[in-house]
């Protein structure tokens, strides 16, 4: 079994989030992954309010996204935080197709992640994933995930603690820190984009399957285990 995962195409396993550093109202759409960078209409919106916050502070507000037939829609069409908050979009919804979110405003989307943005991803089959920047800037990383000790209640105690546990990755021009995490299976890992031009986080194996390149190294297929969470 595999665990594709791409920031461009939000699934249930898959968030984006979005700080907002400035007053202001933000307009966005919810559209088919692909798709909603095109969007004429953007009906929802986020309403960012106070001054410019201290350092080091930030709240998170989850929207959730839900899928209406072909359509997708937010759990709330405004949300007010204060400037400095992040945005947090998620669908729950196993059976819904990818989405992406696209604001009005170039930093604003989830196809291309540029300033105090950010994609998380919850693992959920063992391997080793490389990761790249579909659009590229020359982003890559390594996420390499191992099974569980389930033999014991501890070590199923020990799973459950991690798996609550985030893993951090800040990406900076082009460059990851760290480049190489390990987790365990059902863990989040959450790239968070400093700076940068707009990049996505993309499965290698996603990548090879748009635009084969041959002889790059990070293009190559993953190895994939066969352990997944129920």
């Amino acid at each position: 079994m595999s665990d594709h995962f791409d920031s461009r195409a939000l699934r249930q396993t898959d968030c984006y989030g979005q700080r907002f550093m400035k007053p202001g109202t933000y307009a966005y759409a919810i559209g088919h992954a692909g798709t909603a960078a095109v969007a004429q209409d953007h009906p929802y919106v986020v309403v960012v309010e106070g001054d410019s916050p201290k350092r080091g502070e930030m709240a998170q507000t989850l929207v959730t996204v839900r899928a209406e037939g072909k359509a997708f829609v937010p759990d709330v069409e405004k949300v007010t935080v204060n400037a400095g908050d992040m945005v947090m979009w998620h669908c729950p919804d196993p059976h819904a197709r990818p989405f992406a979110v696209s604001g009005e405003k170039d930093f604003f989307s989830s196809d291309r992640l540029v300033n105090e943005s950010g994609y998380s991803h919850a693992f959920t089959c063992t391997g080793t994933y490389e990761w790249a920047d579909a659009h590229g800037s020359g982003a890559t990383g390594v996420v390499r995930v191992s099974a569980p000790d389930s033999s014991s209640d501890k070590g199923i105690r020990a799973w459950q603690s991690q798996q609550r546990q985030g893993v951090l990755v800040m990406v900076k021009d082009g460059q990851a820190e760290p480049a190489e995490v390990d987790v365990v299976l059902g863990q989040t890992v959450f790239f968070a984009v400093v700076a940068g031009p707009g990049i996505s986080v993309t499965d290698a194996a996603v990548i090879e399957a748009e635009r084969p390149v041959p002889g790059i190294a990070f293009y190559r297929k993953p190895t994939r285990g066969k352990d997944a969470v129920a």
